[in-house]
């Protein structure tokens, strides 16, 4: 009686524990996964307020002005430290592209079926 009502108690607790974990995990995924967003997008922010600044320093009216091109070089190393820093986040949030391998197997498969139907020719006498 004392065994069976111990494996009840230990059951009741490990379903428990597996629930909160189980929760706590879709959480942190959820939280995982806004945060790979939000970080694709201030990567992209970022690099097109480079480019921006690029452009307007490469205007005629604009050329060597020093304020500009600290301006321009300091968006050029924030741009690599948050690539640095966030980029393998914000790739989380890409979709996994696969490789085509389905027409590579029937392409396969199409062979072996031609092995498999020729499997050379035998004559009764062998």
């Amino acid at each position: 009686m004392t065994i069976s009502l111990w494996l009840g108690i230990t059951l009741v607790s490990s379903l428990v524990v597996n629930g909160i974990l189980i929760w706590f995990s879709r959480e942190q995924s959820r939280e995982l996964t806004t945060i790979a967003d939000n970080s694709e997008d201030l990567l992209e922010l970022i690099g097109g307020f480079k480019n921006h600044i690029k452009a307007v320093y490469e205007l005629d009216s604009f050329y060597g002005d020093e304020t500009l091109k600290s301006l321009m070089d300091h968006a050029g190393s924030l741009s690599i430290i948050l690539e640095d820093q966030y980029g393998n986040i914000a790739s989380l949030s890409e979709p996994i592209e696969y490789e085509e391998a389905g027409e590579q197997d029937g392409a396969q498969e199409n062979e072996k079926e031609k092995h498999v139907l020729y499997a050379g020719t035998r004559r009764r006498d062998s």
